[in-house]
């Protein structure tokens, strides 16, 4: 898969995300979807969601044991 095709993919994924859980994107302003941008990514994607390419582990679980190992 192309680097822009997988960013396109996370995009697509974060928006649907946020929107489900914010409404629509287009009634949030600058600030806020900068606050709920950072929180979708160094919160919930990076500490909390399991990845299955990644053992279902969150990444930050990944890379804490890749790192020791």
């Amino acid at each position: 898969m192309a680097i822009n095709a997988a960013m396109e993919s996370f995009w697509a994924s974060a928006k649907r995300e946020i929107e489900f859980l914010h409404g629509p994107v287009r009634q949030l302003s600058k600030s806020q979807l900068r606050t709920i941008i950072f929180e979708y990514v160094e919160v919930f994607y990076n500490r909390e969601r399991h990845q299955a390419i990644l053992g279902h582990l969150a990444s930050a679980e990944y890379y804490a044991t890749a790192k020791v190992a």
